[in-house]
């Protein structure tokens, strides 16, 4: 997990001052404009295994902002996940709320980067069909840890999705799969499923 401290003073224009991992697409902290006392911001990311990572303290739109920002107290910190005895007696999913965790949850909103039904964003694999090409075992796996396997047809050898795990509650994740394991049905004609790589370098 990535943290900070970010103050700023008459920043405008484009996103803001903000901070991100480099060369990994989502590993951006929230940006700030206008005037801001320090402000602390945070990203979960999945570094992939790899042994360093670059931060990147930026204005938004790569020079276009204007203003004065200061950065500090920056730091990364390790999320580890502990599996305790109470998560082997969860309640049974409930597709309906994995439903709303997948389209409005604020962190965990998986619909920001998978498409079902036409709807959604182009970073990760469409989903319309997961429950027939994949077993319960596979997407339980990819939603608790996406690094294990890539997606056939994903452009990047590093997953951007965080270890839903240290995002959400067990009961969360069993809501979760509940729903995905619904996604049974091929998706509409026409619909743009081409999954596209976002690069912030």
């Amino acid at each position: 997990m990535l943290t900070g401290w970010i103050k700023t003073m008459g920043m405008r224009g484009a996103r803001g001052a903000l901070m991100n991992i480099h060369g990994i697409g989502d590993a951006v902290t929230k940006a700030l404009q206008g005037d801001n006392d320090w402000t602390q911001v945070e990203v979960m990311f999945n570094s992939g295994g790899a042994e360093s990572v670059l931060i990147n303290c930026l204005y938004g739109g790569w020079g276009t902002s204007q203003g004065t920002a200061w950065f500090d107290d920056v730091a990364l910190q390790e999320v580890v996940i502990e599996v305790s005895d109470e998560d082997t007696a969860l309640l049974a999913g409930n597709a309906e709320r994995g439903e709303t965790i997948f389209n409005e949850h604020p962190v965990a909103s998986c619909i920001r980067c998978h498409q079902v039904n036409g709807a959604g964003g182009f970073v990760g694999p469409f989903l319309d069909g997961i429950a027939k090409r994949k077993g319960a075992d596979y997407i339980r796996e990819s939603l608790l840890d996406p690094q294990a396997k890539i997606a056939e047809g994903f452009p990047a050898e590093i997953s951007p999705m965080p270890p839903f795990g240290v995002l959400l509650p067990p009961q969360d994740i069993e809501d979760l799969m509940a729903y995905i394991m619904t996604l049974k049905h091929d998706p509409p004609p026409g619909t743009v499923t081409e999954v596209q790589q976002i690069s912030f370098e």
